[in-house]
């Protein structure tokens, strides 16, 4: 009798999934779940209950790829379903990110799956993985590095120091015809620039002689391996568990230990320092970024310190070197814009110092460089926002373009990537190298307008690095660009690294996927600066 039971309970179980099953499948045929259906919205159709998970697996690692699939086949908003995600509405109209943007931290938020790969990395307390009163605590916590004044008395004395070592670098390179990774190159500029004007500490990284280039350079392969990884992880709903098969778990804690224990190094020296300089009554020393931190009551919180640092570091290396390396990859290929940004920082330059943050505005070309090299490479190529309540992104009748209802829980997607070279928005000529669209007739810069231009986003997360990240790159390229030719290497490097034309890397930020190497010469030029080099 009680295995008749057990086999009627078993059995009535078995008919209560197979009638729940059917009846799911009917109510879901295309989508996952739980998810309203959009018949107003086009996107692929999806399978019974997973809705477009199984479609969006092979795309993975190519997510901007499936982005511009699906934008080609659907029109600027179109919409799936996947997991983790739910319902996702992908848009590629300014002016409808422009209202997101607008709206963000107040009916709009980065949401919890996106925190929660945050909050691995850079950290649950960095401004990009925070909300709220903790998001404005952290934002505090990196004005002063985005001030004029840490421009002028930091910034500006760095730059001063590092780019005649760049160019003593290039210099040796060009003396020993040896190919050199630019990408690589501009990366360690970028992180000496960061440390020598917000941590005031030297690195050996980046030195006169082109034999450095061949060291390695734990720092950047640390940051490399959590860039990358990290958003492996944002369309893998399993990545807790695939990464401990693939190994690349370990790889992250690896990586991330080594980025926490060089913060902890940094902040440990910087309070020795000040306790040191305190029994000496020396005052308040450098007073750099990370020493104004440690004294500031308000940021008395180790974890807080420790994830802004990661943060800084990793900005301050990752955005400068993506710009300085995708600028050149351009350039090469436009010889016209070469010669006219020589011909203006020849113009602009004092012999005896770099360029300064004051005289940024006097730097048209290189201001229309930049800003085209960001548009064509946005610093966050892909980005996404979690609707909080129900909203309506208006219609565009001059576009032909109906309103789109967004629903609470949906998770509107955009690609500045993509967006950025929109035909629709920037013309037949959007996917071209063209820095001339930011120049009026008599060849002033004219900044692109915010209706259509959002690589530094708007709304409260509008980017605070933008003028930091375009002193840099003004001030480097000024710095070099007259004084050498480069072309891509027809040989290898010490390392046996060979030129490939890049691609973006899948990544949180605009990488690139190979190295860049590039054969250097010195131009006649250089003999006016060599007392300095």
């Amino acid at each position: 009798m009680s295995v008749l039971n057990t086999l009627d309970t078993w059995t009535l179980a078995l008919v209560v999934l197979t009638f729940s099953g059917t009846l799911l499948y009917i109510a879901y045929p295309d989508r996952l779940v739980t998810i309203n259906a959009r018949p107003d919205l086009p996107g692929p159709k999806g399978h019974p209950l997973v809705g477009n998970s199984l479609q969006a697996i092979p795309w993975q690692t190519r997510i901007l790829d499936w982005f511009d699939h699906l934008l080609s086949n659907y029109g600027p908003a179109c919409t799936f379903t996947i997991l983790p995600w739910g319902r996702g509405i992908l848009i590629n109209r300014p002016e409808w990110l422009a209202h997101i943007k607008q709206a963000d931290m107040k009916m709009y938020s980065r949401g919890p799956y996106a925190n929660k790969i945050f909050h691995e990395f850079p950290g649950g307390r960095a401004p990009v993985a925070s909300e709220g009163a903790q998001w404005r605590l952290a934002r505090k916590s990196i004005y002063p590095i985005f001030t004029v004044r840490s421009f002028t008395d930091h910034v500006s004395h760095a730059m001063n120091e590092i780019v005649p070592i760049a160019r003593a670098l290039l210099l040796s390179a060009s003396k020993k015809g040896v190919p050199i990774d630019w990408s690589d190159f501009a990366g360690r500029i970028a992180i000496t620039i960061f440390t020598r004007s917000h941590i005031n500490e030297k690195t050996n990284i980046l030195e006169g002689d082109v034999s450095c280039l061949d060291r390695d350079d734990p720092l950047r392969d640390a940051l490399v391996t959590l860039n990358q990884i990290s958003a492996k992880r944002l369309f893998n709903p399993v990545w807790q568990w695939s990464e401990i098969l693939s190994g690349e778990r370990w790889r992250f804690n690896h990586a991330r230990s080594f980025i926490r224990r060089r913060v902890e190094d940094i902040v440990r020296a910087q309070r020795s320092q000040a306790s040191s300089m305190a029994e000496k009554s020396e005052g308040k020393g450098h007073g750099d970024f990370v020493s104004v931190l440690l004294q500031d009551p308000a940021f008395d919180d180790p974890i807080l310190i420790r994830d802004i640092l990661v943060t800084m570091l990793f900005a301050g290396r990752d955005n400068t070197q993506n710009v300085l390396s995708w600028a050149l990859h351009a350039l090469m290929d436009a010889p016209q814009w070469v010669d006219r940004l020589r011909e203006e920082a020849l113009a602009n330059r004092d012999p005896t110092r770099e360029a300064e943050y004051s005289e940024v505005a006097r730097y048209h070309v290189h201001l229309a460089v930049f800003y085209e090299t960001v548009r064509l490479w946005p610093g966050l190529p892909k980005n996404a926002r979690l609707a909080l309540q129900d909203d309506i992104l208006p219609a565009l009748p001059e576009h032909n373009l109906p309103a789109v209802k967004v629903e609470k829980g949906d998770y509107v997607f955009w690609s500045d990537y993509h967006m950025m070279r929109n035909e629709d928005v920037w013309g037949p000529t959007a996917n071209l190298f063209d820095p001339g669209r930011h120049l009026d007739a008599e060849g002033h810069f004219v900044k692109p307008s915010p209706a259509k231009f959002n690589c530094f986003g708007a709304g409260p997360r509008f980017c605070p690095g933008q003028q930091l990240v375009m002193y840099e790159f003004i001030a480097c390229l000024s710095g070099i660009l007259p004084y050498f030719d480069f072309a891509p290497s027809k040989g290898a490097t010490a390392s046996g690294l060979i030129y490939q034309k890049p691609e973006l890397a899948e990544s949180f930020t605009a990488s690139l996927n190979v190295p860049l190497v590039v054969d250097v010469r010195a131009r006649d030029t250089l003999e006016v600066l060599e007392g300095r080099l």
